[in-house]
């Protein structure tokens, strides 16, 4: 790409310039292109979406403790075949409303996991995980609908792309938690009254998009309570304070005309005067038939459990178990929270945390946001106002919480997804030059974060976990990759393929015909494939020839080939180029001498390229490559090489985190796999007990039939019993266990490493 890339023709479409110019005329593209233009935009993030959240779905058990707390719910529910009332252990549950429940429930009976004896079905975390994975695909697919009927598709493709790749939202889409179906039917009913509000090419479905957004809100009452309807609620009534009601005398006047003056009403029925703007609102979202639609689903649960007298295990009512506990007191006081007295900037770091790599690109939001007309007529300023007042509420509800988690900034992230997929269209539009202020405090934000999550990935762990002082495996990503049969992943592995891959993308664009790019442009891509051939040879041969004097060579080739190009250059261009040639020939002729005779074991180069890499080491590297890459696009002012780069790697990191590295830690946050061994193993009457635990896992996959001792001396009464008996303990209370049991009893570990914070045992 030459340096004056923003003179040149570029591809209309990001698209085009990845696939070619000529991709529209291929057959499958064709029948693709004859779709209506934002289905299609419907449909390819949703087949993204799907890309990222299905694969190794249920290929692990559920995680402690949210997952099996309402999973064993849900189980209650198809067990007792009652789904009204939630029940847990030996109470009712009122803690979280039935929609969570309801969809394990239904999930469960479709893979038939409890039709067996013993261990739940094989399949259950499929069927249980499956609706939420649904549910967030179809969210995903709504937004990025509407955002390309308001501003465009491009925009509409941004939108569904950035959100599926924020590292919180795809990690939370994998749980079977109540902030999934709570974010992701917010999210839908926030895009149905996007295209009801904003959309002016659907004036014959307009009331069925709003009263989408009224059953959206009551789902998403059900799925977290007075936050779901408060929610979208508080957003459109700051969205119509800003961008609908007129504040004039006049105005005023008209509305309460309207009110108080039956011929005036019939004179705005007749079309002789106009609707006041409130009331004129109010009849195009269907106010009142849609708050009836919202209380048909969502109020009925509501009312029957607030009618019910039975309690709960701590001896509360539902109405204020619900409303008072874990709304009023978890809002005001704080209950459960592992994080007290949090201030604002809490959720700014995990915020932070939550949408990496996409922070990079959080100035150029916040900077479209400033320059914002809430009264103005294009709709692209209309969504980017609801999406402001969207991401701000529900910062400052969140922040202001006296209970604080991690996850919690989970509701801002659709937001800022609009807000920054809007930014990356007006980037494509009006060129890098005009935001490059925007995009250099966003490089130091991306280096910021990055470094922080590349030295401790616990931190995407801590982002939908509970205790956060839990044990980390940290083997996970220390240990080096085992890439090759003989030998691990190495340093210079990497440095290779970054070099060949971006030696030949340059060489590509600065040799070809179309493109008159300078000698300078050409050295770089010609030195990037030297340089990438000269580290292959040691890397091929695992270390057996040096490194130096092979870079020493390449080196001097390309300073060989600059001096030529010096020797046809013009007068102006000649003495830079001379001087150049006989910096890289001296470089290199100076490194093959003093290292041609060196052995390998001597290369102080091949040593650093030979350093096995872990994962904390390749995310960095990855991290630093793609920032790199990203600098030298904005500097060359080229397009399709800085959204590549951006692009590539938010993929990238997300499909490895979602099919490689969730599935490695799922295995030390789930007790499923100690249940299927205990379940192959014992014999019947066996039974099993929770030593001092109380992580819920163990409830639910012993299907409630666990033992829970919570006194070591409780314990000998139950090892005393005739027969074997089996355990779970934590990997630290592993002695107290055996000293409870007693000298008299053989405690013997079944597979130690299998989880690094449970541990199962048989007692003889």
């Amino acid at each position: 790409m030459s340096s004056n890339g923003e003179q040149q023709q570029e591809p209309q479409t990001f698209t085009e310039a990845v696939l070619g110019k000529g991709i529209h005329q291929e057959s499958w593209a064709k029948r693709w292109m004859a779709l209506e233009p934002t289905l299609r935009v419907a449909l390819a993030t949703a087949a993204f979406a799907a890309l990222l959240f299905i694969p190794y779905l249920g290929a692990v058990g559920l995680w402690d403790p949210w997952e099996t707390h309402y999973g064993e719910v849900g189980r209650e529910m198809v067990q007792r075949r009652d789904y009204v009332f939630p029940y847990w252990e030996n109470a009712w549950f009122f803690s979280k409303p039935p929609l969570t429940m309801w969809m394990q429930a239904l999930g469960m009976q479709v893979v038939g996991s409890l039709r067996t004896e013993g261990a739940l079905g094989l399949y259950t975390e499929w069927g249980m995980r499956m609706p939420f994975a649904l549910l967030s695909i179809a969210a995903v697919s709504l937004l990025s609908l509407a955002v390309a009927r308001v501003v465009n598709r491009r925009a509409g493709l941004a939108t569904g792309f950035v959100l599926a790749t924020m590292p919180l939202y795809f990690l939370l889409t994998r749980q079977t938690v109540t902030d999934t179906p709570f974010v992701t039917t917010l999210v839908c009913a926030m895009a149905c009254a996007m295209i009801g509000q904003l959309d002016d090419d659907i004036t014959k479905h307009r009331a069925a998009w709003w009263y989408g957004f009224y059953v959206f809100a009551g789902l998403s009452t059900l799925a977290k309570g007075l936050l779901g309807v408060g929610l979208p609620a508080v957003i459109l009534v700051l969205y119509a304070l800003f961008a609908v009601i007129p504040y004039d005398a006049e105005s005023l006047n008209a509305h309460l005309r309207w009110l108080m003056e039956t011929p005036f009403r019939a004179e705005v029925r007749e079309g002789k005067r106009p609707m006041p703007v409130l009331w004129a609102q109010m009849y195009k979202m269907k106010l009142g038939t849609g708050i009836l639609v919202f209380c048909a689903v969502a109020v009925p649960w509501y009312l029957v459990l607030c009618l019910f007298d039975g309690v709960d295990d701590e001896g509360k009512l539902f109405w204020y178990r619900f409303f008072i506990h874990d709304h009023l007191n978890r809002l005001s006081a704080g209950v459960h929270t592992t994080t007290p007295g949090g201030t604002f900037i809490y959720f700014i770091e995990q915020g932070g945390f939550a949408i990496f790599p996409w922070v990079a690109l959080v100035p150029g939001a916040f900077a479209l946001v400033s320059r914002l007309r809430p009264r103005s007529r294009n709709k692209a300023d209309q969504l980017a106002l609801m999406a402001t007042l969207w991401v701000a509420f529900s910062f400052t509800l969140l922040a202001s919480s006296a209970t604080k988690f991690h996850h919690y900034v989970f509701p801002v992230l659709p937001g800022m997804a609009i807000l920054i997929a809007l930014f990356v269209d007006r980037l494509w539009e009006e060129g890098i030059s005009a935001h490059v202020m925007s995009l250099v405090f966003g490089l130091i934000l991306f280096i910021l974060v990055g470094h922080d999550l590349a030295n401790n990935p616990k931190n995407f762990t801590d982002l939908f976990v509970y205790n956060y002082d839990r044990p980390y495996p940290s083997d996970l990503v220390n240990r080096p990759i085992a890439m090759f049969v003989s030998r691990p992943l190495w340093m210079g592995d990497l440095l290779t393929l970054v070099l060949l891959g971006v030696g030949s993308w340059l060489a590509v664009g600065a040799f070809s015909d179309k493109n008159k790019s300078s000698v300078y442009e050409r050295g770089v891509a010609l030195s990037c494939l030297a340089l990438g051939l000269a580290f292959l040879v040691p890397m091929a041969l695992r270390g057996a020839v040096s490194a130096s004097p092979l870079m020493g060579g390449a080196l001097f080739l390309v300073g060989g080939w600059v001096a030529w190009q010096a020797y046809r250059a013009g007068e102006e261009s000649r003495t830079g180029l001379w001087v150049l040639s006989g910096a890289l020939l001296l470089v290199g002729a100076m490194s093959l001498v003093r290292t041609v005779r060196l052995p390998p074991e001597s290369d102080s180069l091949l040593k650093s390229l030979s350093q096995p890499v872990n994962v904390k080491m390749a995310m960095g590297f990855v991290f630093a490559v793609a920032g790199g890459l990203a600098v030298v696009a904005a500097l060359q002012r080229a397009r399709v090489m800085l959204y590549g780069t951006f692009w590539a790697l938010a993929a990238g990191f997300a499909l490895w985190f979602n099919w490689g590295h969730w599935v490695d830690l799922s295995h030390h946050w789930t007790q499923r796999d100690l249940f299927w061994r205990y379940y192959a193993q014992r014999k019947p009457d066996e039974p099993i007990t929770a030593f001092l635990m109380n992580w819920r896992g163990e409830t639910f996959y012993s299907r409630n039939q666990v033992k829970q001792i919570r006194e070591a001396p409780k314990l000998k009464p139950f090892v005393d019993q005739p027969g074997r008996e089996w355990a779970l303990v934590e990997h630290n209370r592993l002695p107290m266990l055996k000293q409870a049991a007693g000298a008299d009893k053989t405690v013997t570990v079944i597979d130690r490493d299998i989880n690094n914070k449970f541990i199962l045992v048989s007692i003889d």
